[in-house]
């Protein structure tokens, strides 16, 4: 059953024949109901099946941190910041070839801004139970209250910890406590980005490489 959410002339939602309505970012919107199909699928909808499966899973354990780094380049669109963090990653974070497919880690993009990365001059080093990531201080007032956002990925747990409002850009180093549970070994991609204080303007992710 559908509704109308404003009257004859307002948007559906719900089902009506063979529509299905619903609302996203404040727009009304109709697509195509979905039927069963007992075919087979072909090989390119399993590629696709495939690609969609790896973002998924290399997505979910950080969406918090996506919404937060594609907040500002979701801002008058239809899609969700998630759904453009996941749209990236499909065109150039996934390598090789059907059914072998990978993750290139060193392309993959966490935020997205146009705040310069210039200068940053980021690295990482395992200290312990954490890790330690500094940075070329910026002592400017237009980037010296921005917070760092860090993220450690490990591919193998499919986990991941990270924090959105770090240490502000003019300290130069914070770091990031590493759960008790991941044990020497574990291989880690790590990253960084700045935002904004007061806005959702940031960096694109800088890829700072392996931990193991």
């Amino acid at each position: 059953m559908a509704r109308l959410k404003n009257g004859i002339l307002g948007g559906i939602t719900g089902v009506l024949g063979p529509v299905d309505g619903y609302m996203l970012r404040g727009q009304f919107i109709l697509r195509s109901r979905r039927g069963k199909s007992n075919k087979p699928p072909t090989e390119k909808q399993l590629i696709q099946q495939q690609r969609i499966r790896m973002i998924n899973n290399l997505l979910h354990p950080i969406t918090e941190f996506v919404n937060a780094g594609f907040a500002h380049v979701a801002t008058g669109k239809a899609q969700t910041a998630y759904c453009l963090a996941s749209s990236y990653q499909h065109k150039f974070s996934i390598a090789g070839q059907y059914p072998d497919f990978t993750i290139d880690y060193s392309k993959a993009r966490f935020t997205e801004g146009s705040m310069s990365t210039q200068g940053i001059n980021a690295s990482v080093i395992s200290a312990g139970n954490y890790l330690k990531f500094t940075w070329t201080p910026d002592l400017s007032y237009a980037h010296s209250n921005d917070h760092v956002m860090l993220l450690a990925y490990a591919p193998l747990l499919k986990e991941a910890v990270y924090t959105i409002c770090g240490a502000k850009r003019s300290i130069g180093t914070d770091v990031l406590q590493l759960p008790a549970d991941w044990g020497i070994g574990v291989v880690i991609e790590t990253y960084l980005a700045f935002k904004a204080e007061n806005s959702m303007l940031c960096t694109n992710s800088l890829y700072l490489g392996q931990i193991k």
